[in-house]
């Protein structure tokens, strides 16, 4: 009896059963088999599309409320370890048939050829620089993936596996590089800093049964309430005539003249998920976000005022001085960020040259002399494939480089103000060009482009994040770590493989030019190798605008991060510029202003008791969301019409 009870105890402490894992890579292997058909076919709310993915919430929330049933009965059928394994490898690998990976590779692989004219001249300007390895040749596999396949023929498997085996180098490096760098990122982070985490407190909620989450009225109040605003406004694309609740205004036809019109675009959207983790941000840093995006928008009608063409976000020489100031801004996170982590780096290479007799890493995910060597080797592996890809060795190093620094920036914003999603409007390659296009090789600024084509260009559903949010959620429901990173590698290699046949086999069955609508899978493409097109064929300098708008950005940060570290009443955090002007900015800054105004006000007038007694009010909200977009996508799959909901 007390063998059996102590075999218990380590079930429910670690998790990791053959049961949990079993469950795991049965359910995130199938949401990966079922996202190309909902995002590319249907066009219904992606069932990942950001770092909070929908499909992961529900799978949960559903195996949450069968153990509370059976509890009632025989005790709960999962312990909350292993709902916590099962969840992690879901959000780890929900990206890869989406965003994280596949729907800006696949169809890199078939564009050039294809969406070659006379016009851009692709097929001299751009085919014969990618490299022999990285491209495919035969015409029927090019026409078919964008046409569809004829009557009688199958997808063409064989053209595809010579260009995939050598772009699953780059990918199984650069994620062996992430997994790496959340375990050491962890310590810092969740242990001494004690950030938030918001992501993770909605699936805390659902799987530790002392808080009574799924029993509490008021969450399913909450949630019956944003439940119903997504039942009468999908109905609408049903029924036009039905009265609809709105969620969304656009302020652009206020904005019409000059210089009003650089604040363009500007929206005011009501997100309920972005609602509710706002409410669990602290006030600067919801501040932060929200007071970023005004700011911006205010630049841009002052440079308007000064004679500047353009808008303050996506066209003009205004936003191009506003999207160099969020790239000098986030060298400067960066550079704090690696310098506040100098003792972890230390530590980490010390054992990794001198053993690992007297680290601290027990209770790590990665040993500190695993992590150090699987990021040395893994940014081997990673710039040793961009130089066969045509890169020197320096660009190769610095391209690597910026693109940890933003992924270390990123990484940051999700584990501490809980964005939905977090984009930039730049990338690696922009940071390099600021030389100008002509101090690089042709073959230089084609490797930068292959980095754009699996990673670099939309990192909403980096794989970064969602490591580290899950080892911060493991450790918090008693689930080891350090068995958990194994699982989250073979979920990874399983659901690439699953993903891939998948997505080939949708796209094949019916032609990515044939559901074009919300998701259009040569707009990539188009606008990755229209850059590099331009950059070949123009050698001038940079203009000096975006070296004085970097330098701006990145004064204009410093001073912010020294204002936040010398007064603790500084209300503003600097993280929310470096995404001021994205589409994630943009669209969930009045959610944020909501959510912080909310909690302002609380707070002022109730009191933490009150602030703490509205929380499940909040979550409800966030419940509300995941239950709408999951009831519309379950239709959209029979009726073949797609509805967004959460933010995508």
């Amino acid at each position: 009896m007390v063998a059996q009870t102590r075999r218990a105890m380590s079930r429910t402490e670690t998790g990791i059963t053959w049961r949990s894992v079993a469950i795991g890579l049965v359910l995130s292997s199938g949401l990966c088999a079922l996202t190309p058909y909902n995002d590319y076919v249907v066009q219904n709310t992606y069932l990942a599309g950001n770092h909070f993915p929908v499909g992961a919430a529900f799978v949960l929330l559903a195996l949450g409320l069968i153990n509370l049933l059976a509890s009632r009965f025989r005790g709960p059928l999962l312990h909350k370890g292993e709902l916590a394994v099962i969840y992690v490898m879901i959000v780890v690998t929900s990206g890869i048939p989406s965003s994280g990976l596949l729907r800006y590779l696949l169809p890199s692989l078939v564009a050039p050829r294809y969406l070659s004219d006379p016009g851009n001249q692709w097929d001299t300007l751009i085919w014969p620089r990618l490299p022999e390895w990285f491209r495919i040749e035969s015409p029927e596999t090019v026409n078919w993936f964008w046409e569809g396949l004829p009557e009688g023929a199958t997808v063409p498997w064989s053209t595809w596996m010579r260009p995939l085996f050598h772009a699953a180098i780059l990918v199984g490096a650069l994620w062996l590089m992430m997994v790496c760098l959340a375990a050491l990122l962890r310590k810092q982070w969740v242990d001494r800093e004690r950030l938030a985490f918001p992501l993770v407190q909605f699936p805390l909620a659902v799987i530790r049964e002392e808080t009574h989450f799924l029993r509490s009225r008021v969450v399913w109040i909450a949630a019956g309430g944003v439940f119903l605003v997504h039942l009468i406004n999908g109905l609408r694309r049903y029924y036009p005539a039905l009265p609809g609740i709105p969620t969304f205004w656009s302020l652009d036809p206020y904005l019409v003249n000059r210089p009003w019109e650089a604040a363009q675009p500007l929206y005011m959207a009501i997100y309920f998920s972005g609602l509710g983790f706002a409410y669990l941000l602290s006030q600067e840093v919801a501040a932060g976000f929200w007071m970023c995006v005004l700011l911006v928008k205010i630049e841009g009608v002052v440079l308007s005022m000064l004679g500047y063409e353009g808008t303050s976000s996506w066209s003009g020489t205004i936003s191009q001085f506003t999207t160099g100031q969020q790239m000098g801004g986030l060298l400067v996170v960066g550079a704090v960020l690696t310098w506040s982590l100098r003792g972890t780096w230390a530590e980490a290479f010390r054992a990794s040259f001198r053993g690992s007799v007297g680290a601290d890493d027990a209770a790590e995910p990665l040993g500190y002399r695993f992590a150090a060597l699987g990021i040395l080797v893994s940014g081997a592996i990673a710039t040793a494939w961009l130089c066969a890809a045509g890169m020197s060795l320096l660009s190769a190093l610095a391209l690597l480089g910026v693109f940890v620094c933003m992924c270390l920036v990123l990484t940051r914003i999700i584990a501490e103000a809980g964005m939905l999603m977090v984009n930039f409007e730049y990338w690696p390659a922009n940071y390099l060009t600021l030389f100008g296009a002509s101090a690089f090789s042709p073959g230089s600024l084609t490797g930068m482009t292959l980095l754009d084509c699996t990673f670099s260009f939309d990192m909403r559903e980096l794989l970064l994040p969602s490591v580290l949010n899950g080892f911060c959620l493991a450790e918090q429901s008693g689930v080891s770590t350090r068995k958990l990173s194994g699982i989250i590698g073979v979920a990874l290699l399983l659901c690439l493989v699953v993903s891939i046949f998948a997505f080939l086999s949708t796209i094949y069955s019916s032609g990515a030019l044939n559901n074009i609508g919300i998701v259009n899978l040569s707009r990539q493409p188009r606008e990755i190798y229209g850059r590099l097109a331009e950059r070949l064929l123009d050698s001038r300098q940079s203009p000096s605008v975006q070296w004085t708008s970097l330098a701006s950005g990145g004064g204009l940060v410093a001073a912010l991060v020294w204002l936040r570290l010398s007064f603790v009443w500084w209300p503003i955090h600097p993280l929310g510029f470096v995404m001021a002007t994205s589409w994630a900015g943009l669209n969930l800054w009045f959610s944020l202003f909501l959510g912080w105004l909310i909690k302002l006000l609380t707070i002022r007038y109730t009191g933490l008791r009150g602030y703490v007694r509205l929380r499940p009010l909040f979550l409800g909200l966030i419940l509300g969301d995941v239950l709408g977009a999951v009831f519309w996508i379950c239709v959209g799959f029979f009726t073949k019409v797609g509805i967004m909901v959460t933010v995508n």
